[in-house]
């Protein structure tokens, strides 16, 4: 039976998430799922949460009976992403990768005012390979009262060649982007940078968790 909902935007501003996920709406189409808690970590944005906790307050019971926690950082989100039995999660490759690593299941929320779009297509072809949801946050509420998990296909770890070749493919397509070919390449590093870290997990049990960055 699933618990817990983490939503996280990492070390990045992303209020229109954060709004989104703020909703009397939100609660009920979550505990309608089945989940009882959830725990927003809502980054360095402006937007404070107010309608599921009280402005100022750090956990509230809401009157649907979920338990929601919020804070704005912490030294390592790990955790949270491994007790979490759903995330809702800005677009990052970063994030989408570590949740695909850890099986869980992941609404990707893509922050339409970062990197020319590109994580939204990173998303939306995840999305198609049925590996995520996708959702905006203008959609957040239907995605999640719609939400079935049970068609997601689990992601096999170290093996993003099939990403970076469709980044390759958006790239190509847009040659006059205005993206600097910079960000891309570092899009493509930290796929690969997750692939490594998932195989040194693999190779190395027991390994910590404490160098676990908010991505």
């Amino acid at each position: 039976m699933p618990g817990a909902v983490f939503v996280t935007v990492g070390t990045t501003k992303f209020d229109a998430l954060i709004q989104a996920v703020d909703t009397i709406e939100v609660a009920d189409a979550l505990v309608k799922q089945g989940y009882t808690a959830l725990v927003i970590q809502k980054g360095a944005g402006r937007y404070q949460v107010q309608t599921l906790v009280p402005l100022g307050k750090q956990h509230h019971q809401h009157s649907n009976g979920l338990q929601v926690q919020v804070f704005e950082f912490a030294p390592s989100l790990a955790e949270y992403m491994k007790q979490a039995d759903l995330i809702i999660s800005h677009a990052g490759s970063g994030s989408i990768f570590e949740a695909l690593r850890l099986g869980k299941p992941l609404v990707a929320v893509p922050n339409a005012i970062l990197m020319d779009n590109h994580q939204a297509e990173l998303a939306e072809h995840l999305a198609h390979l049925k590996y995520i949801t996708a959702a905006r946050p203008d959609t957040l509420v239907h995605t999640l009262q719609h939400l079935s998990i049970d068609g997601l296909k689990p992601y096999e770890s170290g093996d993003a060649k099939g990403v970076i070749s469709h980044i390759d493919t958006l790239v190509a397509k847009k040659p006059s982007s205005k993206v600097p070919f910079v960000a891309v390449a570092c899009l493509i590093a930290v796929l690969l940078v997750a692939m490594l870290y998932a195989s040194v997990r693999v190779l190395i049990p027991g390994r910590s968790d404490r160098y676990s960055s908010n991505v």
